[in-house]
């Protein structure tokens, strides 16, 4: 029990974070309306005065999904989830803190979560090393809190781009419907970046500069165990099938929106044939 509590830095003892980080990856896209911050600012001031111009998306996520749960008609399942005020207010506030993580745009956050994450692990290569020696008085002073805390945050962070640490074609399946979504606001006047310029290019950009690190502190945090190296894997993997695939798969995408072909829940060919 003692390792679990440390290999998990407290995580698989709190389940209230456990919900949190659970509600908090099905709720942070709520309301989402397809374009970013720097142009949702631009469509609905109010939400930017509302706000203060920071995590403007994320926050209204936050707002739409706390204003739904607090219903009466989901008073049992309050009743449930929340103990205490106490919980209720703790639980919040996680869910705060993990859906503004999210907002990958902001480079003052990002780079707030990256000091946070090299605090917690810098030099750490696993928690057996620096707990095992210790006797059981000294254990109950080890404070895990900002391992804890980074590592929730990373967790909400792969839920949102889960689909690239995945299976070849579930990348391929949401890649494309991201294409759509960003297609559909660019040719509607809302946003100025047409995908259809430099999608194979940014999608190699994305993954070296975000995805594949990130599925690195996954498995470097050890808390995953065998999955960590199985999120990295694959997104490697993606990766490279996509420099082999992508250029044709993303002429194959222009030639289908301006056809106005729908979507298919099914695997086309040329996801798949080299």
């Amino acid at each position: 029990e003692t390792g679990l509590f440390f290999s998990t830095f407290g995580i698989s003892s709190d389940p209230l974070a456990q919900l949190a980080v659970v509600f908090a990856a099905l709720v942070h896209d709520v309301d989402h309306t397809g374009v970013p911050n720097a142009i949702l600012i631009g469509e609905k001031p109010d939400l930017w005065a509302k706000y203060n111009n920071k995590s403007v998306a994320e926050n209204n996520s936050i707002m739409v999904a706390w204003s739904v749960l607090m219903e009466p008609g989901f008073e049992n399942l309050r009743a449930c989830m929340f103990g205490t005020d106490e919980d209720r207010d703790r639980f919040r506030q996680l869910l705060i803190n993990v859906v503004i993580a999210t907002d990958i745009a902001d480079r003052e956050r990002k780079q707030k979560e990256q000091a946070r994450w090299q605090r917690a692990f810098e030099g750490f290569s696993h928690w057996s090393n620096e707990w095992d020696d210790k006797k059981e008085s000294e254990l109950s002073k080890v404070d895990v809190s900002l391992k804890a805390t980074v590592v929730l945050e990373q967790i909400v962070l792969a839920s949102d781009v889960a689909h690239t640490m995945q299976h070849w074609l579930t990348f391929m399946k949401w890649n494309e419907r991201l294409y759509r979504e960003l297609w559909a606001a660019y040719v509607s006047g809302r946003a100025k970046n047409d995908p259809t310029v430099g999608w194979y290019e940014g999608q190699i950009g994305f993954f070296d500069g975000y995805i594949i690190p990130l599925a690195t502190k996954l498995k470097e945090c050890g808390v995953f165990g065998s999955a960590g190296e199985e999120y990295l894997g694959n997104a490697l993997n993606n990766r490279e099938e996509w420099i082999v695939k992508g250029k044709e798969i993303s002429a194959k995408f222009e030639q289908m929106i301006r056809n106005n072909s729908e979507a298919s829940d099914s695997e086309p060919n040329y996801w798949t044939s080299h």
